[in-house]
C-alpha cells in the first residue's frame, strides 16, 4: 500500500527547476558529468551559472576565458564568436549570432537568459556601490540518513567508530554584485563529525570564505582573498574547471577561464587560501600572481630510528575531507603546504601564451610507500612545475596546447585541435604524452588517470548536426600506461567509444540513443572455478583486460507548458576473465511546475537488476538547492525519491527531499557505512533567504 502511494505521489509530482534556471542547462549538466566518479562538485558550477543568469553579461565585453566559464558553447562557437566582432565590430542584439555558421538557434536560446547587449555608456560603479547594493543569500541545510550505520554502533567492549552523530549541517552566505563583486563563507559538518566536543580539533568541522573583485578597472581584473582556485593551460599543473572532459560534448576538450577564481566549493581540499591578484601590464599583457598557506589532512608519521630526534614524514595526502572517526580527526590538517606562484601571458586576436609556475612547500616530508607503483611518484618537502601553454586561432582551426616541467625532472605534453570541417561538422583532436616521472600536486587535465602521468593517448571526437532535429556525437580514445600503476601490477593499455544519436522537437520532445564501449586493463585474481580448472595454486593477481558496454535511450517528452515526463532504460555489460556480468536501469521522472504558485516537486522511480558493481550504471538524480547527486545502481531492487520546494514568502524560500533504496535480500554499503537491512532512506532540508 505505502509503495502505491509512492507511485501515485510520483504521478502527480512537479517539478523543481533549480532557482528557475532553464532546463537545458540541467541536462548539459547531467551529460557532462555523467558517469564520472572523481568527486566534481557540481554546486560551484551551479553558483556560476546562477550568477549569469541573475546578472547578464554583456556579449560584447567577454573574453575568450570569459565565455569559456559559461560553459554553454562550444570553442569553435567561441572562436567564431570573436571572429564576428572583431570583423564587424560589437553585436547589436542577440539575434545576430545567427549568422556565426557554428551556430544554431537552439544554442542562441540556450545562451540567451546568461547574456545581454548592455548599455556602451553605462558608467562604472564605484566599489561602497558594489557593496551597497549586492544580493545576499544565506542557506541553512540539514541531512541524514535514517537508518542505522555501523560506524554508529558500538558494544559493552568497542565504542562507536564515529565520534559524531549522522547529522550533516551546512550553513552558506553569499553576495555578489553583477559578477564583478562576490564574497561568502560556508561552513559544514558532515555526517558522523562531531559538532563541538572537547577532542582534537574541536568546533566546526569546515569553513572557508571569499572575497572576489572582478574587471574593477581596466588594469585591475581580478583580486582574490581568502579561499580561491588556480587555473593553468590545459591542468598539467592546475586547473578548476569542468570542461575538457571526455563526455557527449565530444568538442568540448580545451580547458580555459581565468587563472584566478573564489573558491565556492564544500570539498575540503584543493582550494588555496591567502590572497592572489591579475592586473594589466598593457593592452596585450596580463600578470598574475599569488600566495597561499593552507593546512591539508594527511597521515603522518613517526620514525623512531633516532630515539633523540625521532623525524617526521608524511605517507600518504588525505583528500576525503571527513573526520569522522579519531584517526581521522588525527590526520585533519596535519601538513602545512605553502604554495607561490604565477603566469605572465601574452595574447592578441588569435593568439594566446602564457608562462606558468607554481612552487609547492611542505612542513613535512612526502615520503611514499616502498612499492614499485611509487617508484617514479614525488618525494619530498619541494615541488615545483613550470609550463607554457597556447593557443592559436585561424579561420575554421583552433590549435591549443601546454608542455609542463616538474622538479622531479618529468615532462608533460598536450596538444589538441578543434576543427570546423563544415557548417554543420566539427572535430575535435587531442595528443597527450604524460611522463612517468612528471608530478604535481592537484592537476586537472584532459586524460584518462588523474594524476597526469604515466599515460600516452590519442583522442578524436566528431560533431554532425544532419539537421534542426538530428544531432550525432561520437568520440574514440585508445591509451597506454607505460608502467605500472597503483591498482594495475603490469603496464597496460585501453581503449574507449561513445557514439550519441539525438532527435530534438524543440519545447516537445528530446530522445537520444547512446553506446558506450570500454576495454582497459585491472588487477582480478582468478575465481575459484577457475583456479581449480587451471591446476594453478595461485590467483596471480596481476592487470587484466575487461570490457564494459552501456546502452541508454532516453525520452523526454513536454506534455504541456508545467509536465514534463522522462523515461530512460540503460543496460550494462561487463566482461573479464571470470564472466560475464550484466545489468538493466530503468526510471520514470513525472516534472511539473503550476504557474503562478508557490511550490513545486520533482519526482522519480527507478527499476534496478544488475549483477555485482562491475556491470554498475549511474544516473544524475535532482537534488535540493547546491546539493547533487549521481548515485551508482547495483544488485537488484527499487529507489525512489521526492523533492518539494515550497516559497513561503517573497524572499524565503524552503526544500525538503525525501528518497529510499530498497534492495531484494541485500544490504548499503560496507564498513563503517554498512548498514544491514534491504532499506536505505536519506532526508534534505533547506531553508533560503534571500534579500
Amino acid at each position: 500500500m505505502r509503495l502505491l502511494i509512492m507511485l501515485i505521489l510520483l504521478l502527480l509530482s512537479i517539478e523543481i527547476k533549480s532557482q528557475d534556471l532553464p532546463q537545458e542547462i540541467w541536462d548539459q549538466v547531467e551529460l557532462f558529468l555523467e558517469d564520472r566518479e572523481d568527486g566534481v562538485d557540481l554546486s560551484v558550477l551551479f553558483d556560476r551559472y546562477k550568477i549569469y543568469y541573475e546578472n547578464p553579461q554583456d556579449i560584447n565585453l567577454l573574453s575568450y576565458d570569459d565565455l569559456q566559464d559559461l560553459g554553454l558553447l562550444s570553442d569553435i562557437q567561441i572562436s567564431e564568436l570573436l571572429s564576428h566582432r572583431t570583423k564587424y565590430g560589437d553585436l547589436i542584439m542577440i539575434e545576430e549570432l545567427q549568422s556565426i555558421p557554428s551556430f544554431q538557434t537552439v544554442d542562441i536560446q540556450r545562451i540567451r537568459p546568461f547574456v545581454s547587449v548592455a548599455d556602451p555608456n553605462k558608467l562604472p560603479v564605484t566599489l561602497k556601490d558594489m557593496v551597497s547594493n549586492s544580493r545576499h543569500e544565506v542557506f541553512l541545510k540539514w541531512g541524514r540518513t535514517l537508518e542505522d550505520q555501523a560506524g554508529y554502533l558500538g558494544d559493552e567492549e568497542d565504542p562507536p567508530s564515529y565520534l559524531g552523530d549522522p547529522n550533516r549541517l551546512t550553513l552558506r552566505y553569499r553576495g555578489n554584485y553583477e559578477n564583478k563583486l562576490r564574497f561568502g563563507l560556508i561552513s559544514e559538518k558532515d555526517d558522523g563529525e562531531q559538532l563541538f566536543s572537547d577532542t582534537i580539533n574541536s568546533g566546526l568541522d569546515f569553513l572557508t570564505a571569499h572575497l572576489h573583485l572582478r574587471d574593477y578597472s581596466s588594469t585591475l581584473k581580478d583580486v582574490v582573498i581568502g579561499d580561491y582556485s588556480v587555473s593553468f593551460g590545459q591542468g598539467l599543473i592546475s586547473h578548476n574547471g569542468f570542461r575538457a572532459g571526455k563526455s557527449a560534448f565530444v568538442t568540448q576538450v580545451k580547458k580555459g577561464g581565468r587563472v584566478l577564481r573564489p573558491y565556492t566549493s564544500i570539498t575540503e581540499n584543493g582550494y588555496h587560501r591567502g590572497a592572489g591578484a591579475t592586473i594589466a601590464l598593457g593592452a596585450q599583457i596580463e600578470f598574475s600572481s599569488f600566495f597561499s598557506r593552507v593546512r591539508r589532512d594527511g597521515n603522518v608519521t613517526v620514525d623512531t630510528l633516532d630515539f633523540d630526534t625521532p623525524d617526521l614524514f608524511l605517507s600518504s595526502l588525505q583528500t576525503s575531507g571527513q573526520h569522522r572517526t579519531l584517526g581521522e580527526k588525527e590526520d585533519k590538517g596535519a601538513l602545512g603546504l605553502t604554495s607561490i606562484g604565477g603566469s605572465l601571458r601574452y595574447f592578441q586576436s588569435n593568439l594566446d601564451i602564457s608562462i606558468n609556475h607554481l612552487s609547492s612547500i611542505f612542513d613535512t616530508p612526502l615520503v611514499r610507500a616502498d612499492n614499485i607503483a611509487n617508484r617514479f611518484r614525488f618525494s619530498g618537502d619541494q615541488l615545483h612545475n613550470t609550463s607554457i601553454d597556447y593557443s592559436y586561432r585561424y579561420r575554421n582551426v583552433h590549435l591549443f596546447g601546454e608542455s609542463a616541467y616538474a622538479s622531479t625532472g618529468g615532462l608533460a605534453h598536450l596538444v589538441g585541435a578543434l576543427i570546423g570541417l563544415d557548417k554543420r561538422l566539427s572535430a575535435s583532436i587531442v595528443y597527450r604524452d604524460y611522463g612517468v616521472s612528471y608530478n604535481t600536486i592537484a592537476p586537472n587535465a584532459f586524460g584518462e588517470s588523474s594524476l597526469v602521468n604515466n599515460e600516452t593517448g590519442l583522442y578524436l571526437g566528431l560533431e554532425l548536426q544532419l539537421s534542426r532535429k538530428w544531432l550525432i556525437r561520437s568520440y574514440a580514445d585508445v591509451w597506454r600506461h607505460p608502467w605500472v600503476r597503483t591498482n594495475i601490477n603490469n603496464p597496460s593499455t585501453g581503449k574507449e567509444y561513445l557514439l550519441r544519436v539525438d532527435y530534438t522537437i524543440r519545447r516537445k520532445l528530446n530522445a537520444y540513443l547512446q553506446l558506450f564501449h570500454e576495454e582497459k586493463f585491472e588487477n582480478l585474481s582468478l575465481s575459484d572455478e577457475l583456479l581449480e580448472a587451471s591446476g594453478l595454486t595461485d590467483r596471480l593477481t596481476v592487470g587484466r583486460p575487461q570490457k564494459r558496454q552501456r546502452l541508454r535511450l532516453h525520452l523526454s517528452h513536454q506534455v504541456t507548458k508545467f509536465l514534463e515526463l522522462r523515461n530512460r532504460i540503460e543496460l550494462s555489460r561487463s566482461e573479464n576473465i571470470n564472466g560475464v556480468t550484466q545489468g538493466v536501469l530503468l526510471f520514470q521522472d513525472v516534472l511539473y511546475k503550476p504557474w503562478a504558485k508557490p511550490y513545486s516537486i520533482t519526482g522519480r522511480i527507478a527499476f534496478f537488476d544488475i549483477d555485482d558493481f562491475r556491470s554498475r550504471i549511474f544516473a544524475y538524480e535532482n537534488n535540493i538547492l547546491y546539493e547533487f547527486g549521481i548515485p551508482s545502481f547495483s544488485g537488484r531492487g527499487i529507489r525512489y525519491y521526492v523533492n518539494f520546494r515550497y516559497k513561503i514568502t517573497r524572499n524565503l524560500l524552503a526544500e525538503v527531499r525525501w528518497a529510499r533504496t530498497i534492495k531484494d535480500q541485500g544490504t548499503h554499503g560496507s564498513g563503517n557505512t554498512f548498514i544491514d537491512g534491504d532499506t536505505k532512506t536519506d532526508m534534505r532540508f533547506q531553508l533560503r533567504y534571500s534579500f
